[in-house]
């Protein structure tokens, strides 16, 4: 009865724990510490240009006729929105208008409190 070669399954072995290593390598080179969301968007509260508006329009988001931004201090360009159409119900989204993406509707941040003069 024969035996298995050793030099290949060495060689598997080996090659696995290379590529575990890499792996474990590159999912923590981009390791940021994660924010809050009211550092994430600091503030102040801006008003919504024209171009989100556009964006939000582009993709049939109508609970939006009232709204404030803040700026991503982590990715500038993307932004935090709080919306409502009545100032009783409040929508938060995500916009990055030059990529065009909008994420939403989700909930209101702790921490992260509706514009001056509004209250929920």
């Amino acid at each position: 009865m024969e035996s298995i070669p050793r030099k290949p399954l060495r060689a598997a072995y080996h090659c696995s724990l290379a590529l575990l290593g890499l792996t474990f390598l590159l999912s923590t080179a981009d390791a940021r510490p994660m924010l809050l969301l009211s550092e994430q968007f600091p503030g102040p509260w801006l008003e919504v240009t024209q171009e989100i508006r556009d964006i939000l329009a582009l993709n049939k988001v109508s609970a939006c006729s009232q709204a404030a931004g803040r700026e991503s201090s982590r990715n500038p360009g993307e932004y935090l929105l709080y919306c409502t159409s009545d100032e009783k119900l409040w929508t938060s989204w995500r916009v990055q208008p030059a990529a065009r993406i909008v994420r939403g509707p989700g909930r209101l941040f702790q921490g992260v409190p509706l514009p001056d003069g509004y209250s929920a």
